[in-house]
């Protein structure tokens, strides 16, 4: 075949299959494939996600081949993924428990695609250096990245490298027998196959999807809180025979099953008889349009909003449209916002539909109507959920009932999207209780329900940190509290402070008769058993939990 690429690491290896292939690399920005092509005519197209500043192609529909796009950011990206995606006949991702998020959202044909591994020589194991190595960025936005090296530098010694270029990072590798690896929202990311790849023995989060990859407990050591990784590190640590098969039988596995020739043999495959379900003709350009909106609205595409609301403006008026609609009248303040968001509330135009409420209901407090505000919740409730309680007048109560609503529905994040109160609508469950927090900086509703929803995901451990520290600050007979806020500490690799106030909230259960509940919560919430064991050994202040 002949095949386009834009941005596509896999070229090579499609080229020694036996195809040829056109490696285009556009700068970032919106660009058009035709004038790339030139007289290039594909069989296929495939077009890679690129890292930093992205590349949209604004003509994919000008394209008469079947079109695949690779998501690999997918969990910072989903927000605009989404309609990006429609323009293509099959949407692939790193990450598999993200592909029923997009079907649910409209993207009907899914691959999982992992990242891949390197065709690397194993360096000897006697001549790397003991310890641990960790090459990644260390900054204030990241709190729990800096935790996770705080931890390792207790159990032992590691070395800790920012901005490395590609080559000397896996020289690094090589020279390196544990590699204990990190997630932002558990998700599997590069430095697992980087690190695989030179015959390292990785510690890594127990994601989904990992087992699928790699065998846990076999060729990689998996983690689920900061107490298993200080024991896996310790483990490794003292028994080099069992650090080295297995990183030796995790480069068996890249170099068998995670090379860039599989994922292109992969890539082929899902090709053959690919449905064309990429959206042509109108459709195409709502996809397009609400794809630049959201980039817009993130502050990763410069546009003018004169320049956005005429394009929205000349789009078939869907509800995603008039939801877009709605933000950008925000945006440029309450009367405009009002013009746009009257006619919507005394017509009921797309009454059934949670975008449009959602837009309307927070457009109405950003504009400071209240009254408005709650008859878009009501709207939504009336179709959605009848028996939902009226939400009331007040922002904060409004805030927390779409809060509610929308966790209900499926929303509670948008992950990758810096969300600011100030100048963008909630679109998120997440992003109700932060605008709800702004209104009323020290109600403890708001702080248990952001507790609430955060509970069983991951990459929100340093928020709902804070969340339950206030909470449990004004309550300290509530050892429930005292015990969440231990084990979230310990997931987010604060071992110490975690087994510090897990220990407070055992003895005021103690205090009242409710020790053994307490044991059995525990062990529940601690599968590995090693915060247990910690907390019935001789932990102390003044000891590292090793």
């Amino acid at each position: 075949m002949n095949i386009a690429c834009v941005h596509l690491g896999l070229g090579r290896a499609l080229s020694e299959l036996g195809h040829t292939v056109l490696d285009l690399r556009p700068p970032a920005g919106v660009v058009h494939i035709a004038p790339l092509l030139g007289d290039f005519v594909p069989d296929l197209f495939i077009q890679q996600e690129t890292l930093g500043p992205r590349t949209l192609i604004a003509d994919l529909p000008s394209l008469g081949c079947p079109k695949i796009f690779w998501s690999i950011d997918t969990h910072l990206n989903s927000f605009w993924h989404q309609y990006y995606a429609r323009l293509f006949d099959l949407f692939c991702s790193t990450q598999k428990h993200w592909l029923p998020w997009f079907a649910r959202h409209g993207v009907t044909s899914t691959l999982w695609l992992p990242w891949h591994g390197e065709v690397r020589r194993r360096a000897p194991w006697k001549g790397r250096r003991p310890g641990m190595a960790f090459v990644g960025r260390l900054t204030a936005e990241r709190p729990v990245r800096t935790w996770f090296v705080e931890l390792l530098q207790e159990l032992g010694e590691v070395r800790v490298r920012q901005d490395l270029g590609f080559a000397a990072m896996l020289d690094m590798y090589d020279e390196t027998r544990l590699v204990p690896n990190e997630s932002i929202f558990g998700e599997v990311n590069f430095r697992l196959f980087e690190a695989a790849s030179c015959g390292c023995a990785v510690l890594n989060p127990a994601i989904p999807g990992l087992e699928d990859l790699f065998e846990p407990g076999e060729e990689v050591a998996a983690y689920r809180d900061g107490a298993e990784l200080a024991d896996w590190a310790g483990r490794l640590q003292g028994d080099d025979l069992l650090a080295r098969s297995m990183g030796l039988r995790a480069w068996e596995r890249v170099q068998h099953e995670h090379l860039p020739e599989h994922r292109a043999a992969s890539l082929l495959d899902a090709a053959v008889g690919l449905a064309r379900c990429a959206v042509t003709g109108p459709s195409a350009d709502v996809a397009w349009w609400l794809t630049v909106s959201q980039l817009r609205e993130a502050g990763r595409l410069a546009m003018g909003a004169g320049v956005m609301a005429a394009r929205l403006g000349a789009l078939p008026v869907t509800d995603e449209v008039l939801a877009a609609m709605l933000r950008l009248s925000a945006e440029a303040g309450r009367d405009e916002f009002m013009r746009v968001a009257l006619p919507v509330a005394e017509t009921g135009q797309y009454a059934a539909f949670p975008d449009v409420n959602l837009a309307g209901s927070m457009g109405a407090l950003k504009a400071g109507d209240p009254v408005l505000a709650r008859l878009f919740f009501l709207r939504h409730i009336r179709h959605a959920a009848p028996a939902a309680p009226d939400p009331g007048h007040t922002p904060l109560s409004i805030c927390l009932a779409w809060a509610r609503e929308l966790q209900r529905i499926g929303r509670s994040f948008r992950p990758g999207f810096v969300f600011d109160p100030g100048a963008h609508l909630p679109q998120s469950a997440l992003e109700c209780l932060v605008l709800a927090s702004s209104f009323a900086a020290d109600d403890l509703h708001v702080y248990g329900d952001i507790a609430r929803i955060l509970a069983c995901e991951s990459g929100w451990d340093g928020l709902r940190i804070k969340a339950l520290s206030y909470l449990s600050l004004h309550d300290r007979r509530d050892w429930r509290l005292g015990l969440e806020l231990g084990l979230a500490d310990c997931r987010a690799f604060r071992v110490r402070q975690g087994l510090e106030e897990m220990l407070v909230a055992h003895g005021e259960a103690m205090r009242q008769g409710q020790g053994e509940r307490f044991g059995r919560i525990l062990a529940a919430r601690d599968a590995s058993g090693r915060i247990r064991a910690l907390l019935a050994g001789d932990f102390s202040a003044t000891n590292p939990p090793s």
